[in-house]
């Protein structure tokens, strides 16, 4: 099976782990704060759940893009509802989850020597922004010191449309794991009209 897989497959699915980790860690909070006893439940009912195996034990070699595909659906559609169902028992309940976005940023945070460019990559390379025939994220400049992007399209917004919500909440969580990723850096993140985002060497 590996002999069908290539280093962007093995990309696409650690991003897909990665969310999945996130996921794990509100349902944990979940259960130690007495919010949802049976969240994980509901997730696994209601979207599916990701296989906890290496990426060439479980993929269908015969339809990769396709198989890939599905488990960024399941995925996205695991966040958009656990977000939604502990929200909609208790509003306040997003400063943790804000928290703990925070925390799983900082747990994979960026190198402290890191330079915007380097960022920029370590943001890609664990942020789910669709397949990366998508190219939702478009370089406007970038530099050790400055990197400038455009996100083209919200590949986000209908799991949480369909769930009878906006995606802004999920902006707000991509936020503060992005701010958790650089707290060791000398880096901070700036959000621009028009969906453009910036990284700036202080």
């Amino acid at each position: 099976m590996s002999a069908f897989l290539g280093p962007i497959h093995y990309w696409v699915f650690h991003k897909i782990t990665l969310q999945e980790e996130l996921i794990q860690d509100m349902i944990k909070a979940s259960s130690e704060n007495n919010w949802d006893s049976k969240l994980e439940e509901k997730l696994s009912e209601a979207c599916g759940t990701i296989e906890n195996k290496p990426l060439e034990d479980i993929i269908d070699g015969a339809n990769i893009h396709g198989w890939l595909q599905s488990r960024i659906s399941v995925t996205e559609g695991r966040l958009s509802l656990a977000v939604t169902e502990l929200l909609k028992a208790e509003p306040e309940r997003k400063k943790e989850l804000i928290r703990i976005a925070f925390e799983f940023g900082k747990k994979h945070g960026v190198p402290e020597n890191a330079d915007t460019e380097e960022a920029f990559q370590a943001i890609c390379d664990s942020l789910i922004d669709g397949m990366p025939c998508d190219r939702v994220n478009e370089v406007l400049e970038q530099g050790e010191l400055f990197t400038r992007w455009q996100q083209t399209a919200c590949v986000h917004s209908g799991y949480w449309e369909q769930l009878g919500e906006t995606s802004e909440v999920y902006y707000e969580l991509r936020r503060a794991i992005i701010e958790g990723m650089l707290s060791s850096t000398r880096l901070s993140f700036h959000a621009e009209e028009g969906n453009i985002y910036e990284l700036v060497m202080q």
